[in-house]
């Protein structure tokens, strides 16, 4: 009998040891999940070329898991950089959407028309593109070598409506200051095609 009763109280012993071990994974478990780290997030609307200042950003407690490097977390200090993308209130601050390159703040934006055609294939708005210059050779003349004018510059917005109808399209760049005559002139003579600079 006494065997029994070391035998039944070991298992007691056993059956209180897993409902403890059970217990306190779970509770591990619910407290890894729910782990949240500190984040900047955008308090307004923020247009490109904006340097960032105090008011742009306010804090955020989020559990971004394996995307966490794209973010900005808190111990890192944004303020003095340039957005590079529009920004909208309750974004995330991604290391993408922001620069420290001084030529956003410098920039103006230029409206132009291009051809449908001389236009890349699912250009986005925000994205970096190169601009060239193309003379068609027209009644014998000798052909002119395609040049690039300008490289890496922001596309601020884009009408595609217009591309149904196979006419021009609505478009607009940031560039330099210094470099708005330079495209402007190109536009007078032959034609430009915008090319997507990461494919």
């Amino acid at each position: 009998m006494a065997h029994k009763k070391d035998s039944s109280g070991s298992r007691t012993t056993l059956a209180i040891t897993l409902i403890i071990a059970s217990f306190l994974s779970a509770l591990f478990l619910a407290s890894f999940s729910n782990r949240t780290d500190d984040y900047w997030v955008v308090t307004k609307e923020l247009t490109i070329g904006h340097q960032l200042v105090i008011g742009d950003l306010s804090l955020g407690h989020v559990n971004l898991g394996g995307s966490k490097e794209m973010y900005i977390p808190i111990d890192e200090d944004p303020i003095g950089m340039i957005a590079s993308s529009k920004l909208q209130p309750g974004q995330l601050l991604s290391r993408n959407s922001v620069s420290m390159s001084a030529a956003l703040l410098v920039s103006s934006a230029v409206p132009l028309s291009i051809r449908t055609l001389d236009i890349a294939a699912g250009i986005q708005v925000g994205e970096q593109v190169d601009i060239y210059w193309v003379i068609d050779a027209q009644n014998g003349e000798i052909p002119t070598e395609p040049m690039m004018i300008l490289g890496g510059i922001t596309l601020l917005s884009l009408d595609e409506k217009s591309k149904n109808f196979g006419t021009d399209a609505s478009l607009t760049v940031a560039i330099e200051e210094t470099q708005v005559l330079h495209l402007l002139r190109a536009t007078t003579h032959g034609r430009l095609v915008v090319v997507r600079t990461h494919v």
